[in-house]
């Protein structure tokens, strides 16, 4: 943010420094390997006497200048060029901090340029003796730079103390200047011998070839082990923190994980093949392939090792977005384009006519480092394929928290937004928005003021969100749940229990429900009721209640609607649009990404059970005994990334329908009762604490208006909000916040109550939680309609007779119901 900025687009900032520095690097490493092996060859060309071997020397001498001076040369200015173009930050920390070293290193380089240059044209000029020691010159030379350019390089992944003392020997001699060093000396006398293969193929007298072959692959073999060890040895040498990220977080490590695996038992058989089999069948093309997978190797292995780096250019001190850690600290919560010096001056601040533009910008500062537009190498287009612009900008929210390989986003609200939307603007433009519901028209059935008896029926839930891919992934229970009582009108009116059934039968399915007889109510098992009717999304279907004697009379009914939805927002995130076209579904894809996601963070194998046909039930496993309740998992971790949004984090994954209750009227939404998301996560969380997953979930959450120990803890589903937190003796409320104060266990849930008499629940004249009477949508008021011609709860403002033969006087039920006392 400090300098100007090299836009790219297809080829990432990453792309160009792993391309140039993989292939310099590997060069430079043959380089000082092949130095060894120039001189060793040389002195065993006198020992044999071989004019053949002496003459190999020579070839091989300006081969090696050509690729390792003039080639190496250029590769290495290339290098720091696009170094400066890419991460100006980095490189002047590294300039700052190691001039010494690098002066120092410019030495050991002018002393390889000239012996080695000297050693190539005075071979006729020179006795023997004092060419050899040219040639040893070029490999001490080569080595000291080596030794010295790996403190650098093993500083930037393990600075160790320097960041406390800022010692140039500590930053030099860091935890991992040694396992590194063993490793790239191993390496550049693998390379030697690969490099040996290349000209030694090109040899015709066979004898002489054979010999050679065998040599190269003596020189290929010992590197190759001593390479695998020390590597292991370095990587074990990696702090914990770095390692995780190596071994376990980064999924962009598993592939080049599997290129290492690979490409070692290619490169040890084929030069044992090569070396020992059939050393007179070695060709150049053959010695180019096995060339190239020693790039892979190498390349692969540099792969992970940066890995361990992320998310930074030096850990602990410059981010790869160009940021320092303390500039960072200054920057949070700050318009990042108003502080960055070099964004044009028409976008910071951002306007309805800008917004791609800004959007861009902020990509080239925040993402481009790392991440191309549609290029070969970290390709954001389909990385990002799977969000919609909502869900990306939950994911740039968790940056850094979950997925610590990234660094966290800099910036407003607003610009986090706005680079969503070009991110968004550069793939496919996923979109899985669905029409609005068809509201279907439900009139309430008669009511006879005369009538015997009056039946009470609520669904037991405000709504059932159904996250279930038939045999693929469940996620939540199937299947919604009536209650009912059956109350005798009289004074005083009785619950009946007795000699009566009570069935339900939905609209649209051939087939009834009985309800059991439960404490003083009726319940029925879960109705497996799906919001589809003639291809369109009915998310209230209505179902008929009946009360019918012995003789299966029908004494009263009541028709009512059993809220369910399978419009869960997981595909904001996890992709795979809707399961049922136009109408909604949880998809087999959103399924497969959501075990893909699981599996990388929790080292499960559920995506390989998927292809395996097992069904994945997260109730399972998340039982709240070993695991994270599922709640409790899905909130603390989904809250990470939805931090700072209100209400809208609840939108994010609950469909709109989920609250329609009268406190929608009332201005109230999901925050007013369960709080914040940060906050609802870290009291469910509180209630787990014991668990080391909710000790790290709790980490990474920041209470909003609440210290973390003024959270109370809760279990959910079994403590929830208490509606007379608000209702103070179930007067007219006086807080528009029901947050932190729980019911104490699953009796004291609003689903649960009875009134002061223990006789009629709660729900049978308010209706279910979420869509109290009057509800927003008329078509939970039928109910009250049918009773009171009025959508408010049952019995209310003199409304007594609906129950009671008389008007009644005296609040029984509970106090402020409106009736004198």
């Amino acid at each position: 943010m400090e300098y100007p900025i090299w836009h790219l687009t297809t080829f990432g900032g990453g792309f160009w420094i792993a391309f140039i520095a993989t292939i310099h690097v590997f060069v430079a490493q043959f380089a000082v390997g092949g130095g060894l092996f120039l001189v060793v060859t040389e002195k065993l060309a006198y020992k044999t006497g071989s004019n053949e071997l002496l003459d190999y020397v020579k070839k091989h001498s300006k081969f090696f200048l050509l690729l390792t001076m003039v080639f190496g040369g250029g590769t290495g200015v290339a290098l720091w060029f696009t170094m400066a173009l890419l991460s100006p930050q980095g490189t002047l920390v590294l300039v700052r901090e190691f001039l010494f070293a690098w002066a120092t290193e410019w030495v050991w380089f002018v002393g390889e340029i000239i012996a080695l240059l000297i050693y190539y044209y005075y071979w006729e000029k020179m006795n023997r003796r004092d060419h050899l020691i040219i040639g040893w010159f070029y490999f001490l030379f080569a080595f000291l730079s080596l030794f010295t350019i790996n403190g650098v390089i093993s500083f930037m992944l393990t600075p160790g103390i320097w960041p406390e003392t800022r010692d140039f020997w500590d930053a030099i001699f860091n935890p991992t200047f040694w396992p590194a060093l063993f490793f790239r000396t191993a390496l550049c006398g693998m390379l030697a011998g690969l490099f040996g293969f290349v000209t030694a193929a090109r040899i015709k007298d066979q004898s002489l070839r054979c010999m050679l072959v065998r040599f190269c692959g003596t020189w290929t073999l010992t590197g190759l082990v001593l390479t695998i060890f020390s590597g292991y040895w370095y990587l074990a040498n990696i702090p914990a923190e770095q390692a995780m990220l190596v071994v376990h977080k980064s999924h962009r490590v598993a592939f080049f994980m599997q290129v290492f695996k690979y490409t070692a038992p290619v490169i040890l058989f084929g030069g044992l093949f090569m070396a020992i089999c059939a050393p007179r069948k070695v060709s150049f093309s053959s010695a180019m392939i096995m060339l190239v997978v020693a790039l892979l190797f190498y390349g692969s292995f540099e792969f992970m090792r940066e890995a361990g780096r992320k998310p930074y250019v030096v850990w602990g001190e410059v981010y790869s977005t160009n940021i320092t850690v303390e500039q960072a600290k200054k920057l949070k919560g700050k318009s990042i384009l108003q502080n960055a010096k070099w964004v044009p001056q028409d976008l910071r601040e951002i306007n309805g006519e800008n917004r791609l533009r800004a959007g861009e910008w902020l990509y080239q500062m925040q993402c481009a480092p790392c991440h191309a537009v549609n290029g070969p190498m970290n390709d954001i287009v389909p990385r990002t394929s799977k969000y919609t612009v909502a869900g990306l900008d939950a994911f740039i929210s968790g940056m850094g928290k979950v997925s610590k390989y990234m660094p966290e986003f800099l910036g407003i609200a607003e610009e986090r937004k706005v680079l969503a939307e070009y991110i968004h603007s550069v793939g496919p433009g996923y979109n899985p928005a669905l029409p609005e519901p068809e509201e279907a028209e439900l009139t309430p059935a008669p009511f006879e003021a005369d009538q015997e008896y009056v039946l009470m029926a609520w669904p037991l839930e405000g709504l059932r969100l159904i996250i279930d891919k038939e045999r693929t992934m469940s996620i939540t229970d199937k299947g919604s749940i009536v209650r009912a009582q059956l109350i005798l009108r009289g004074d005083s009116p009785e619950i009946i229990t007795d000699d009566v059934k009570i069935v339900c039968i939905p609209q649209g399915m051939d087939q009834s429900f009985e309800l059991s007889v439960e404490d003083g109510y009726f319940q029925s098992a879960p109705i497996d009721i799906l919001p589809y009717a003639k291809d369109a999304y009915q998310p209230l279907p209505p179902v008929e209640v009946q009360a019918l004697d012995a003789e299966g009379n029908v004494l009263a009914s009541t028709t009512i609607v059993l809220p369910v939805s399978t419009r869960p927002g997981c595909n904001n995130c996890h992709g795979g649009g809707w399961d049922i076209s136009e109408q909604g579904g949880f998809s087999a894809q959103t399924a497969a990404d959501i075990a893909g996601v699981h599996d990388r963070e929790n080292k499960t194998n559920f995506k390989q059970r998927l292809k395996d046909s097992e069904i994945i039930d997260c109730m399972g496993c998340h039982d709240g005994e070993m695991q994270l309740n599922l709640s409790t998992a899905l909130h603390g971790f989904h809250a990470v990334y939805l931090a700072g949004r209100e209400n809208d984090a609840c939108m994010m994954c609950h469909p709109q329908e989920s609250l329609r209750g009268v406190h929608v009227d009332a201005g109230m939404e999901c925050v007013n009762c369960h709080g914040s998301m940060e906050n609802h996560s870290l009291a469910l969380l509180k209630g787990e604490e014991q668990k080391p997953a909710a000790k790290q979930l709790m980490k990474l959450i920041v209470p909003v208006d609440y210290d973390l120990d003024e959270i109370n803890a809760r279990q959910p589903w079994q403590q929830q909000p208490d509606c007379l937190t608000c209702h103070v003796e179930f007067a007219d409320p006086d807080s528009d916040s029901a947050f932190n104060e729980w019911t104490e266990d699953k009796e004291g849930l609003f689903r649960n109550r009875k009134d002061e008499m223990d006789a009629v629940m709660c729900a049978a004249c308010h209706n279910a939680a979420h869509a109290v009477f009057p509800a927003a949508d008329e078509r939970d008021n039928l109910r009250p309609l049918q009773y009171m011609g009025e959508a408010q709860p049952i019995g209310a403002a003199g409304t007594c007779t609906v129950c009671h033969e008389d008007e009644m006087s005296d609040p029984a039920h509970h106090p402020g119901m409106g009736l004198e006392e």
